[in-house]
């Protein structure tokens, strides 16, 4: 049993084997300055700390909450390091701190892990269409308005390999079997596959795959095509950020997560490991041990629905086929 609070959800912000270079990624903002007056660098220092907290909230809406001001209030507090680079000013932040402070004013946190995001963007233009990747004049305003928003996007090469797995029509068409063939040659937990329309205004329908299940799309429109794509990254930000970001409650339940085919000491630290670490987790404890199967107790600070989005992003941890069993348990296996 247990009473889950904000200090509950503060308490399970550890980061995972993963964690430290996405982390790195969050922490870290470039602002645009006029010059090096006190002036221009506390200016600079308050809006990147407004962009770090909403890729920690996943959502621009916390700046409209108290807990953006609050945080303002004490600025000194949260920047660690900064420097200049030409015209800007390269600020790093407290990000533990910040989600800690974030989850005691009632704000929602979106921690670690994140996914990894596979984006397969057809530019259609006025031809067949062309896939987007490190080559194309529209990568370069994804990736920043990416990091802007704390996400992690792989582009493919686009090189014969792919061509061979998949066409533009593919990506148009929502072939998903050859796009999930495609993509097995790119580490990922999710897939985007959207395609942009250009002409009097562009627009891009999207949508976000785990697996074989659409997780969430849309479409959204734009006076042109660097817009449009922005716009897109906003899209599933906020969209993943509805399902992963976290805010604590008061909950009497604890959940109990049978883990089957943990075979080996290695395989046992591993899987306490990336539990222990996940966003939101209060306490993972032992509850038995039977054989290769090991059942441990989650004091979780939000909603089962959350905890299995979660759960899904480990590459070795999947639902066991036989899942589906009566009792409060939830079984899973491990993939060492």
């Amino acid at each position: 049993m247990r009473f889950v609070g904000w200090l509950a959800l503060v308490a399970g912000f550890v980061l995972s084997v993963t964690g430290p270079v996405l982390a790195n990624a969050l922490d870290t903002v470039s602002i645009a300055v006029e010059d090096r007056s006190e002036a221009a660098q506390q200016q600079a220092l308050k809006e990147g700390l407004d962009q770090v907290l909403v890729r920690l909230a996943g959502k621009k809406a916390v700046l409209d909450m108290p807990v953006a001001p609050a945080a303002a209030e004490q600025l000194d507090r949260w920047v660690t390091r900064y420097d200049y680079q030409g015209d800007d000013l390269v600020a790093r932040y407290d990000v533990q701190g910040l989600m800690e402070f974030m989850a005691g004013q009632g704000a929602p946190v979106w921690g670690l892990p994140r996914p990894r995001l596979l984006v397969w963007l057809v530019d259609q233009g006025a031809g067949k269409g062309e896939m987007v990747n490190a080559d194309h004049p529209l990568y370069a305003p994804v990736q920043e308005e990416a990091a802007r928003r704390g996400l992690n996007l792989t582009f493919p090469q686009w090189d014969a390999t792919d061509r061979r797995a998949l066409t533009v029509a593919d990506v148009r068409g929502r072939f998903d079997s050859q796009l999930l063939e495609a993509s097995r040659r790119y580490p990922h937990e999710m897939i985007v596959s959207a395609v942009l329309y250009r002409g009097g205004d562009a627009s891009v329908s999207w949508r976000v795959l785990q697996d074989q299940k659409t997780l969430e799309q849309g479409r959204e429109q734009s006076g042109d095509a660097s817009q449009a794509v922005t716009a897109l990254v906003d899209a599933v930000a906020d969209s993943l950020a509805d399902r992963f970001a976290v805010t604590g409650a008061v909950t009497e339940q604890r959940t109990l997560l049978v883990v089957n085919q943990v075979a080996s000491l290695a395989d046992w630290k591993a899987l306490r490991d990336y539990l222990s670490g996940l966003s939101g987790m209060r306490r993972v404890s032992l509850v038995q041990v039977s054989g290769d199967s090991v059942t441990y107790g989650l004091d979780f600070a939000a909603s089962d629905e959350q905890l299995r989005s979660l759960l899904g992003l480990s590459g070795q941890l999947r639902a066991c086929p036989e899942a589906n069993v009566p009792g409060p348990q939830w079984r899973y296996c491990w993939r060492g």
